[in-house]
């Protein structure tokens, strides 16, 4: 299982049919809120999708097994000419209702190789007043994906890294707790003496 190359491959997908339609497709951290909102207004109309975690279907002996993924892509539109606009187009720009219609088919039943197939479950209108506010209109697609997960430990799939983090004390900690607040950050009543991040050439 690898969310990374699915990632990537769904939104190449997208990129095939929609990419001249809209001005962004893009992967986000998590679900959007009014935060999210008002950093994507430039980039509209656009697609971005959402790895949303998964339910374990299956397990071997406890370990691995296949996971259910959760794929959401969410369709953002604005236009200054009104909310209507924002769902049916106005001849300058894609309406959502238009991109919903490419999209669902082109994802639904869309199989990406080595790691599963999408399949629709459900289409959300995410209208609210904080939404209609910041002149966009949202809808979300949802799908599931079941992806094999690994059953062994593969160092191979970490990528190098060039940050190292540590920090210092002299002389040591007395007692195990205090160095336990450290490592949940917490300085309340001691600190370490040095805190260095150093770069390590891989």
């Amino acid at each position: 299982m690898s969310i990374t190359s699915a990632e990537d491959n769904i939104i190449a997908q997208i990129k095939t049919v929609m990419g001249n339609k809209v001005r962004a497709v893009e992967s986000l951290p998590g679900n959007w809120d009014d935060d999210t909102l008002k950093r994507l207004l430039r980039l509209l109309p656009g697609i971005f999708l959402v790895w949303g975690g998964g339910q374990v279907q299956e397990r071997n002996a406890g370990v691995g097994g296949l996971v259910v993924g959760s794929w959401i892509v969410y369709v953002i539109t604005g236009h200054a000419s009104g909310e209507a606009a924002r769902r049916r187009g106005d001849g300058q720009q894609a309406g959502a209702y238009e991109l919903l219609q490419l999209l669902i088919p082109l994802l639904n039943g869309y199989t990406v190789p080595g790691e599963g197939t999408l399949s629709l479950q459900r289409v959300e209108n995410l209208y609210s007043g904080s939404v209609d506010r910041q002149g966009v209109t949202v809808y979300a697609c949802s799908f599931n994906m079941p992806q094999a997960w690994p059953t062994e430990v593969d160092m191979n799939l970490l990528t190098p890294f060039q940050t190292f983090d540590a920090q210092y004390d002299t002389p040591p900690l007395t007692t195990e707790a205090e160095h336990q607040k450290w490592l949940d950050g917490n300085y309340g009543t001691t600190k370490p003496d040095a805190h260095d991040t150093v770069a390590v050439p891989q």
